[in-house]
């Protein structure tokens, strides 16, 4: 929850949230489905949840 948030290196466009440490907020992105960090999650439950 404390990484930046990473798009990846892929050109996909899957939608995604992380934890925006700037708000305190989950913040919907689109992940390009390779690379990236762990400050990506599948849902704004999930995300919410763990941070």
């Amino acid at each position: 929850c404390m990484q930046p948030k990473a798009v990846g290196s892929c050109r996909g466009s899957i939608p995604s949230y992380f934890f925006d440490m700037q708000t305190g907020q989950c913040t919907p992105f689109n992940y390009g489905g390779c690379g990236g960090n762990d400050n990506r999650f599948k849902s704004y439950h999930e995300c919410d949840f763990k941070c």
